[in-house]
């Protein structure tokens, strides 16, 4: 009985593991070092840690990354990128994709639409642009939609988005004023993707001002922590025990057994 309560300790100690609070920022940015202020916010945060990758994703080490940030890309993802992001989601990793909106560099919106369906997510980026100028957005207006990755949001300032579709399991998180195709234009989504999940926003000029420079009557500080540590409803990630872990599962089984048939006998 003492292997197998060993045996099990093991494999479900585990699937315990906690990658939380670990962010890494990689991607292309054409507008400002977007990258370096993603970063900084996120290494600002009590608890947490960022850094900035550069090089080909395949050769960049994810294994304590929470939050993948894949931002602007310049050329299109690679097959082994693309299998890269598909095995984060596979254990546990959120990726949030930033594009830009439509009238300024269409292109990394194709890009990211292409990975965002390899990955089998059904949101996409619509190469328009709506609500030129700064605005802000409210949970009183409407525009901010109830989830737990808005809790705590009640207003977020933001300009000039590239509108998105969803369907499926995908959720609306933000909409903008001006609606899109007579209805109402998604400006923030989300979608679960086995145990990882996606996030997608096309460049809303948050992240060109630096986080410091937020105003004090915006929730968008909030609104990216939430990306990190809210509780996005996604399923654990499936174990896979270890063979040596097995083997002394299955030898505690064993030993039970026989000492089941002795006492039989």
């Amino acid at each position: 009985m003492k292997k197998i309560a060993i045996a099990a300790a093991l494999l479900f100690g585990m699937t315990s593991t906690a990658q939380a609070g670990v962010v890494t920022v990689w991607g292309e940015s054409v507008s400002g070092d977007v990258r370096t202020n993603i970063n900084n916010f996120y290494s600002s945060l009590a608890g947490h840690s960022s850094s900035v990758a550069s090089g080909q994703l395949d050769t960049v080490s994810l294994a304590a990354t929470n939050l993948l940030w894949a931002t602007q890309p310049a050329d299109s993802y690679s097959v082994a990128e693309l299998n890269t992001m598909a095995s984060f989601l596979a254990n546990g990793g959120r990726i949030a994709f930033m594009g830009e909106h439509g009238s300024y560099s269409p292109n990394q919106n194709i890009r990211i639409n292409a990975a965002l369906a390899f990955l089998g997510s059904t949101i996409s980026i619509v190469n328009t642009v709506l609500d030129g100028g700064f605005r802000s957005a409210s949970v009183v207006d409407g525009q901010i939609l109830s989830h737990a990755l808005t809790q705590g949001v009640n207003t977020y300032e933001y300009a000039a988005f590239a509108p998105l579709t969803i369907s499926g399991t995908a959720e609306a998180l933000m909409i903008g004023e001006q609606s899109y195709n007579g209805a109402a234009s998604i400006m923030m989504a989300y979608q679960n993707i086995g145990p990882g999940s996606v996030f997608l926003i096309t460049d809303q000029n948050v992240w060109d001002n630096a986080a410091s420079n937020w105003s004090n009557s915006f929730n968008n500080a909030k609104m990216f922590e939430n990306l990190l540590s809210g509780n996005t409803g996604a399923p654990p990630v499936t174990p896979v025990p270890q063979p040596g872990v097995l083997a002394l599962l299955g030898l505690g089984l064993a030993g039970l057994g026989l000492t089941r048939r002795r006492k039989a006998n």
